[in-house]
C-alpha cells in the first residue's frame, strides 16, 4: 500500500475515533469512573447536572463553592474500527494489506457506514471553573445552587464507499455512493439555577428517613451547525474518465434558550441506600436564530482523469469540476447561500434512576439506568445500565471502577483520586482520573476510550 493511501486512511481512522457522552456537563472523573452511574452519589454543585433534587439531602453540604479547578474530558468512539484494527494494517511501513484483510476491515463498517461521536468539557479555564459553581441555603429550608456548564461535541456518518475506494481503489465500470454524509457539531454554555426542598410524606415516613424534591431552570446559549440532506449520483469511474456529482445541504446558526429539570431522591431508614431519579431537559427550548444560514455545497465533474490534475493551469480543485459560476463573480463556486431561516434543535429530555448503597463503611455501590426520548447533541435512544464501586483505601484515596452497558455501546471504567485534603474550610482534591472504554470491554478490541482528569480542584465548604 502507498504511504499516500496509508496515511489517508490512518487520518480518517483517527479522526473516527470519537466519543460519547449520555447527556451534558456529566463527563466529572468520579462519574466517568463509576461507568456514569452518579445520579445517586452527585452532592453539592455536581448534583445540578444529574439531579437538583439531590441538594436537599443531609448528606449534600448545606455550603460549597468550587472555587478553582483545572481539567477537562475528552471521550472518544466509532462504530467501526477498533484500536487493534488500526495497529494490525497501518502502523508497519512494510506490511501490505492483501484483499482478504481489506474485505475484513469493510465487513467491520455498518452498511450505513462509519458513524463517530466525540465530546470534550473542560473543567476548568484559567484555573476558574467553567462545569461548577456554589451550593447554599436559603429560607423557607430551601437548597440552592447557581451553576455553570460548558460543553462542545460533534457526531457523524461517513459512507461505507469512501472507504471503498480508499482501500480497494477506483474500478472501471463500478459506481460508489459517496455523497450521504451525515453530522452535526455544538458549543453550547449554560447558566443553571436550582432549587430542592426536603419533605417527607407520612406516607413515606416507613421506609424513608430523608426524601427531597428538586428542579432547574437552565439558561443556555451557543452555536450550531448540522447537515440537513445530502445526496447525488456519486463517484463513478470509466475508461473515458470518472465523473463525480455529490451535494449536502447544511445549516448554522447561534441561538439562546431555555430548560427545565426535575427530580425526587430519598434515602433509606438505615441510612444507607439512597435513591434518586432525575428528568432532565424535560422543557427543553432551543432557537437558533442568530447569524442563521442555510448552503448548499456542491461538486460535479464530468470525464476527469488525473492528468488533470497535473496540468499546468490548473490552480485548485475548482479549475477541474464543472460547477460553474453561481453567483456571477467570475469565480468557481463550491458553495450557494439558499436561506437564512431559524430552525429549532433541543437536547433531547432523559430520565435517570440511580441508587447508592454503602455496602460497608469505606465501600458504595451505585448503579444507573438512563433513557432519552430522542436523538441528537451526543444522546441516544438506547437504553443504557450501568454499575459501579467505590472502595476507600483511605480516607484520602479512592478507588473506583465501573462497567455499562447500551446506550451508544458498551465499556469498563476505573479511576482514583487523592483527597479530599481538608482543612477548615477548604477542601483539596488532587489528579482526580478516570479512564475507560468505549465499544468494548479491553483496550485492544474497544472501539473508543474516554478520559477525565481534575488535575486539582480546590473547594470552600
Amino acid at each position: 500500500m502507498g504511504t499516500l493511501k496509508r496515511s489517508a486512511i490512518s487520518l480518517a481512522l483517527v479522526t473516527a475515533f470519537a466519543g460519547y457522552a449520555h447527556g451534558l456537563n456529566d463527563l466529572s472523573p468520579r462519574a466517568m469512573a463509576l461507568g456514569q452511574s452518579y445520579t445517586a452519589l452527585a452532592r453539592g454543585p455536581q448534583a445540578v447536572a444529574w439531579n437538583p433534587a439531590n441538594l436537599g439531602l443531609k448528606s449534600s453540604p448545606g455550603f460549597e463553592w468550587n472555587l478553582i479547578g483545572l481539567g477537562s474530558a475528552l471521550v472518544a468512539e466509532n462504530n467501526s474500527f477498533s484500536v487493534q484494527d488500526y495497529n494490525d494494517n497501518f502502523t508497519s511501513d512494510t506490511h501490505v494489506i492483501g484483499d482478504s484483510e481489506k474485505d475484513k476491515l469493510l465487513g467491520d463498517i455498518d452498511r450505513e457506514g462509519l458513524k463517530f461521536n466525540m465530546d470534550l468539557e473542560p473543567f476548568g479555564a484559567l484555573g476558574f471553573p467553567v462545569n461548577g459553581g456554589v451550593a447554599f441555603p436559603m429560607p423557607w429550608g430551601l437548597k440552592t445552587a447557581v451553576t455553570t456548564g460548558f460543553t462542545s461535541g460533534m457526531e457523524g456518518e461517513v459512507p461505507k464507499s469512501v472507504f471503498t475506494l480508499f482501500l480497494k481503489g477506483n474500478e472501471f465500470g463500478q459506481s460508489y455512493d459517496i455523497s450521504d454524509w451525515d453530522g452535526s457539531g455544538w458549543i453550547m454554555g449554560s447558566l443553571n439555577l436550582a432549587a430542592a426542598k426536603p419533605w417527607l410524606p407520612k406516607q413515606l415516613k416507613p421506609y424513608l428517613s430523608e426524601f427531597s424534591l428538586g428542579g432547574t431552570l437552565k439558561i443556555t446559549g451557543g452555536g450550531y451547525g448540522e447537515v440537513v440532506q445530502s445526496g447525488g449520483t456519486g463517484f463513478s469511474s470509466e475508461l473515458q474518465g470518472a465523473d463525480l456529482d455529490v451535494f449536502a445541504v447544511a445549516q448554522i446558526g447561534g441561538g439562546v434558550g431555555f430548560g427545565l429539570d426535575f427530580g425526587a431522591a430519598g434515602v433509606s431508614k438505615d441510612g444507607k441506600t439512597t435513591v434518586s431519579l432525575g428528568v432532565l431537559n424535560l422543557l427543553d427550548v432551543m432557537s437558533w436564530s442568530v447569524n442563521s444560514r442555510q448552503d448548499s455545497v456542491f461538486a460535479s465533474a464530468s470525464n476527469l482523469r488525473v492528468t488533470r490534475l497535473l496540468d499546468d493551469d490548473v490552480n485548485g480543485i475548482e479549475d477541474i469540476l464543472d460547477n460553474g459560476d453561481v453567483d456571477g463573480d467570475g469565480d468557481t463556486d463550491l458553495r450557494q447561500k439558499i436561506g437564512e431561516d431559524s430552525f429549532d434543535r433541543s437536547v433531547p429530555a432523559l430520565i435517570r434512576l440511580g441508587a447508592a448503597h454503602r455496602l460497608l463503611p469505606r465501600l458504595t455501590l451505585v448503579g444507573n439506568y438512563d433513557q432519552a426520548f430522542s436523538s441528537g447533541f451526543g444522546i441516544t435512544t438506547t437504553p443504557r445500565l450501568s454499575a459501579g464501586a467505590e472502595y476507600r483505601l483511605v480516607p484520602w484515596f479512592p478507588a473506583r471502577a465501573g462497567i455499562s452497558a447500551g446506550g451508544r455501546s458498551s465499556g469498563l471504567s476505573i479511576g482514583y483520586a487523592f483527597g479530599p485534603f481538608s482543612v477548615y474550610h477548604m477542601q483539596l482534591e488532587l489528579l482526580d482520573t478516570a479512564l475507560v472504554t468505549r465499544g468494548g470491554f479491553f483496550p485492544g478490541s474497544a472501539k473508543g476510550s474516554a478520559i477525565s482528569i481534575m488535575f486539582f480542584k480546590f473547594n470552600l465548604v
